[in-house]
């Protein structure tokens, strides 16, 4: 898969799903990091306007329904070529993931991490044989550990993938949301910015609508801070080019850079943990049945290789909509699960590799 750097012109505004319509608040939720759904609608917009010279009018009518660059991107929907990974955060020259959601720490910086287990005394799911559960150790109780914040870093993924969780290290292996301070030395990640808008009308004078003001927040990427993502089957993406992204008529400049390849194993894997968020089909029992999940159970691993879940952790469902090209209006919201999830199986060795989920186990090569 090729590999692109997206790094903003100014800030960025990625917008919640709430219509931008006067109601009950001028509040406009601002989020991030931004969805897939977010780029992927960018990078069919950026084609569209650089292979058909901005007929987007042209495009929705069928007038390019035989060309290739149509059939790359599709109409309402990309096609089953069109493989998109990502966004993940770039800062300098390392990767950012979001970390696995059971991965906890200490006061003192020590890790631990919940993993299966089975209980005879009480109830769950049938679904699974065992639950995550949280042990006391490090002289910590329960209670005392809390969630990594933040992001973790290649180096630091590779650690929890082979189970290494003592070797991690809070300063090194891991990065703030919002990294900075007063010293002028120190990377700045990014930052929030308060912002204050009014809508327009759409008559192309870019003229102001009565009583439409709003409330939001933008991201400023400091020095060295991008987004990269990885795309397939679009051969008519251009290599470099100023593109739309987000909401406001935000611009990036986009270019394609050397290919990335995150840390990940192939013998003696008994999870796996997703970098982005993944599309939820639909919920059977409890259990999030997507692309890797089928409905009996079984994880679905590179090359058709599967084992048998056991036991799952994730965090708050995400939903995202997105916007319609042809029909020119907002989708319908659909349940992801987040990136940093974790999926336990059974034991099993594969081959091949998939950036959208990274596997691990304790005694992996």
């Amino acid at each position: 898969m090729t590999t692109y750097l997206v790094t903003p012109n100014d800030t960025f505004f990625f917008r919640g799903g709430e219509p931008m319509e006067a109601g009950e608040s001028h509040f406009q939720t601002s989020i991030f990091p931004p969805s897939p759904e977010t780029l992927i609608g960018a990078v069919r917009t950026w084609v569209i306007a650089h292979a058909s010279d901005g007929d987007f009018e042209g495009y929705k009518n069928g007038k390019y329904a035989e060309t290739a660059w149509f059939k790359e991107i599709g109409l309402k929907e990309p096609p089953s070529t069109f493989e998109f990974i990502g966004p993940f955060l770039k800062m300098r020259d390392d990767i950012l993931l979001t970390p696995p959601s059971n991965l906890f720490v200490d006061k003192a910086g020590h890790f631990t991490l919940a993993s299966p287990r089975s209980f005879d005394d009480i109830v769950y799911s049938s679904g699974i044989p065992s639950i995550m559960w949280l042990p006391e150790s490090g002289g910590s109780k329960s209670k005392e550990w809390k969630p990594v914040e933040g992001y973790i870093t290649m180096k630091g993924m590779d650690k929890y993938l082979k189970g290494a969780i003592n070797a991690l290290d809070q300063t090194t292996d891991f990065v703030k949301t919002e990294v900075g301070g007063d010293s002028s030395t120190t990377e700045v990640l990014f930052t929030t910015e308060a912002r204050t808008g009014i809508a327009l009308k759409k008559n192309g004078l870019r003229t102001a609508v009565t009583s439409r003001l709003y409330m939001t927040s933008h991201k400023r990427f400091g020095e060295g801070t991008g987004m990269i993502f990885l795309l397939e089957g679009v051969s008519t993406m251009p290599d470099a080019s100023i593109m739309r992204l987000g909401g406001e008529n935000r611009t990036a400049y986009c270019e394609k850079v050397q290919d990335v390849v995150l840390p990940s194993f192939g013998e003696n894997v008994e999870f796996l943990v997703t970098t982005m968020p993944i599309k939820v089909e639909k919920v059977t029992g409890g259990i999030p049945v997507t692309e890797f999940l089928d409905e009996d159970m079984n994880v679905i691993l590179p090359r058709g290789a599967s084992s048998r879940l056991i036991s799952f952790s994730v965090t708050r469902p995400l939903q995202f909509g997105g916007w319609d090209l042809a029909a020119q209006k907002s989708k319908e919201m659909v349940q992801y699960v987040p990136a940093g999830s974790v999926f336990y199986f059974e034991k099993c060795s594969i081959k091949g590799h998939n950036n959208k989920y990274l596997l691990g186990g304790k005694d992996v090569r």
